[in-house]
């Protein structure tokens, strides 16, 4: 076996040596995560109509809550969001569409672009989060906000600013 093929066999053990380092560190650093997930997942089976889950989300609010977004038995779109053993569940159709929440911001804010909308609990009721960013000519920067509307009807509750001081 000539030189060059043992050093090629070294490099690619060691590729592979820290491609299995790095999975079993990432798994290791998200499994808190994903258990804190699987919980609020059997809590949502446990105590709301859920039936099927689609997404699985994490707000960061005034209080941390997991919004899981599913179905209910007949498939009817649900949305829960579970804070320890506390569950809260609304039907999809009882509240504004995440595209409805878009649709708000580009209302007052034609320019902007939409990066995220997810539910969320603000003040102990179910509003979207609509993050978003608007490139600035003046300043030549993009300005990143978070808009906040009430669940059921869409009604503006604030704008949140993020800056760099």
């Amino acid at each position: 076996m000539s030189k060059k093929w043992k050093w090629g066999l070294g490099f690619a053990a060691a590729i592979v040596v820290l491609v299995v380092l790095a999975s079993r560190m990432f798994v290791a650093a998200m499994q808190d995560e994903w258990s804190a997930d699987r919980a609020a997942v059997a809590a949502a089976y446990g105590k709301t109509i859920l039936a099927k889950v689609h997404t699985v989300q994490r707000f960061e609010g005034d209080q941390e809550v997991t919004v899981i977004q599913g179905e209910d038995k007949i498939g009817q779109p649900l949305i829960v969001w579970v804070n320890g053993d506390n569950a809260h569940t609304e039907m999809a159709a009882d509240g504004i569409t995440a595209a409805q929440a878009e649709a708000n911001v580009k209302g007052k804010q034609p320019a902007a672009q939409v990066l995220r909308t997810m539910p969320g609990l603000m003040n102990g009721q179910p509003v979207w989060e609509v993050f978003y960013k608007v490139h600035s000519d003046k300043d030549n920067r993009d300005h990143y906000f978070y808009d906040y509307y009430t669940f059921k009807d869409g009604t503006f509750i604030d704008t949140w600013r993020l800056t760099i001081q």
